[in-house]
Protein backbone atom coordinates (compact mmCIF):
# COMPACT_ATOMS: atom_id res chain seq x y z
CA UNK A 1 0.00 0.00 0.00
CA UNK A 2 2.79 2.19 0.99
CA UNK A 3 4.19 1.91 -2.57
CA UNK A 4 1.54 2.79 -4.35
CA UNK A 5 0.32 5.70 -2.28
CA UNK A 6 4.72 6.74 -3.26
CA UNK A 7 3.63 6.04 -6.64
CA UNK A 8 0.63 8.01 -6.67
CA UNK A 9 2.36 11.36 -5.38
CA UNK A 10 5.46 10.98 -7.88
CA UNK A 11 3.20 10.56 -10.84
CA UNK A 12 1.31 13.62 -9.51
CA UNK A 13 4.06 15.32 -8.57
CA UNK A 14 5.52 14.46 -12.30
CA UNK A 15 2.48 15.84 -13.75
CA UNK A 16 2.54 19.09 -12.05
CA UNK A 17 6.71 19.76 -12.73
CA UNK A 18 5.58 18.67 -17.03
CA UNK A 19 2.69 21.28 -16.77
CA UNK A 20 4.47 24.28 -15.77
CA UNK A 21 7.55 23.29 -18.14
CA UNK A 22 4.83 23.42 -20.67
CA UNK A 23 3.07 26.63 -19.70
CA UNK A 24 6.29 28.16 -19.31
CA UNK A 25 7.14 27.26 -22.84
CA UNK A 26 4.57 28.64 -24.59
CA UNK A 27 5.02 31.70 -22.74
CA UNK A 28 8.35 32.19 -23.90
CA UNK A 29 7.56 31.08 -27.03
CA UNK A 30 4.01 33.23 -27.27
CA UNK A 31 4.75 36.12 -25.34
CA UNK A 32 7.49 38.02 -27.32
CA UNK A 33 5.96 36.86 -30.43
CA UNK A 34 2.63 38.71 -29.79
CA UNK A 35 5.07 41.72 -28.77
CA UNK A 36 6.51 41.73 -31.99
CA UNK A 37 3.39 41.46 -33.50
CA UNK A 38 2.03 44.65 -31.78
CA UNK A 39 5.12 46.64 -32.43
CA UNK A 40 4.55 46.07 -36.38
CA UNK A 41 1.01 46.97 -36.21
CA UNK A 42 1.92 49.95 -34.69
CA UNK A 43 4.83 50.60 -37.09
CA UNK A 44 2.24 50.09 -40.21
CA UNK A 45 -0.33 52.65 -38.82
CA UNK A 46 2.63 54.94 -38.30
CA UNK A 47 3.38 54.43 -41.69
CA UNK A 48 -0.26 54.78 -43.03
CA UNK A 49 -0.79 57.66 -41.11
CA UNK A 50 2.15 59.33 -42.68
CA UNK A 51 0.84 58.35 -46.35
CA UNK A 52 -2.52 59.99 -45.08
CA UNK A 53 -0.18 63.23 -44.52
CA UNK A 54 1.59 62.99 -47.26
CA UNK A 55 -1.36 62.52 -49.45
CA UNK A 56 -3.54 65.24 -47.62
CA UNK A 57 -0.17 68.09 -48.11
CA UNK A 58 0.07 67.18 -51.93
CA UNK A 59 3.20 65.08 -51.17
CA UNK A 60 4.87 67.80 -49.01
CA UNK A 61 5.15 66.95 -45.25
CA UNK A 62 5.15 70.68 -43.20
CA UNK A 63 7.96 68.72 -40.68
CA UNK A 64 9.84 65.66 -41.28
CA UNK A 65 8.27 62.94 -39.15
CA UNK A 66 11.31 61.96 -37.21
CA UNK A 67 11.12 65.54 -35.87
CA UNK A 68 7.60 64.42 -33.92
CA UNK A 69 10.33 61.63 -31.60
CA UNK A 70 12.67 64.69 -30.89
Amino acid sequence: MLEALATIILVIVGIVLFLFIMIYGIYVTFYPLGKTVQGGIDAMKELAEEAEEKRLHGKRMPEPAVARYV
